[in-house]
């Protein structure tokens, strides 16, 4: 709680607060059309989609996340408590205007490899949120995308959520979002093994290294590189710093260690 309400004393206030705020400011720009596309960048993407070499993912948006930014921390969490018809009309308009836009671009001719949502509702102890709301609110909508999305082939579906994840993940898997991003450690020294022995390959994951070796030694770094050896072997998991790179982090010891993974990888 008081990594929380440092959070909060930054904040001077909000525009949503209230129904009529919702209406007046918000639904009016909360649709989408072909008329906000950028049309000429996806003809270009269309135009690579035999030659392209790297993997190109589609944005599909924040069930929670952005109505989080949109409310403040403390106001998003209590909305359901004091006005759960409002909570709801907003989950809904956001999660039919998250399926018109990625209908649009699937529509649009251009391959998607992937597709990735952002989150971040959760911290160091674990959700900001009921678990339970993000099943009965979010999970159909998320639901609606993934099966739209494996109409155009696309079965990874990834979500970016920092912090404790555990309760969530069972809720983004039953709803066809597979991929776990960024896999913090944190203070709570969280992997994608033992989520792994209980949901089995159908769970991904990208991140899970330790960022803080990169203040420390070349004997840090080894050490890291030898715990993620096996969970590389894994299968289905792409290791990489499991967010920004710190400040006290030494510019050798970013080096030393994409040589090494090069090589482990490679």
């Amino acid at each position: 709680m008081p990594g929380i309400f440092r959070y909060l004393s930054y904040e001077e206030g909000h525009t949503l607060v209230d129904r009529k705020s919702w209406e007046e400011f918000y639904v009016p720009r909360l649709s989408y059309g072909k008329e906000y596309m950028d049309t000429k960048s996806l003809q270009q993407l269309k135009s690579q989609n035999e030659t392209r070499e790297n993997p190109l993912g589609l944005f599909c948006g924040s069930m929670f996340g952005r109505i989080r930014n949109w409310l403040g921390l403390e106001n998003f969490i209590y909305l359901w408590f004091d006005n759960p018809e409002l909570f709801r009309d907003i989950v809904n308009t956001v999660g039919d205007l998250l399926f018109r836009q990625t209908s649009l671009y699937l529509e649009s001719g251009v391959k998607f490899d992937y597709a990735h949502l952002w989150e971040d509702i959760c911290g160091n102890n674990g959700p900001l949120i009921q678990p339970q709301l993000l099943r009965d609110l979010a999970g159909p909508h998320y639901l609606k995308i993934t099966q739209l999305l494996k109409e155009y082939g696309i079965d990874i579906v990834s979500v970016d959520c920092d912090g404790a994840i555990d309760h969530m993940i069972p809720i983004w898997l039953e709803n066809g979002v597979n991929t776990m991003f960024p896999i913090e450690i944190g203070s709570w020294n969280a992997s994608i093994a033992p989520w792994r022995k209980i949901y089995g390959k159908e769970l991904r994951g990208v991140g899970g290294v330790d960022k803080r070796i990169f203040g420390q030694d070349y004997a840090a770094i080894d050490k890291e590189i030898e715990r993620i050896r096996a969970l590389i072997q894994l299968g289905g998991y792409i290791p990489c710093p499991d967010h920004r790179i710190p400040p006290d982090a030494r510019w050798e010891n970013v080096q030393y260690y994409c040589d090494k993974m090069h090589k482990l990888i490679v």
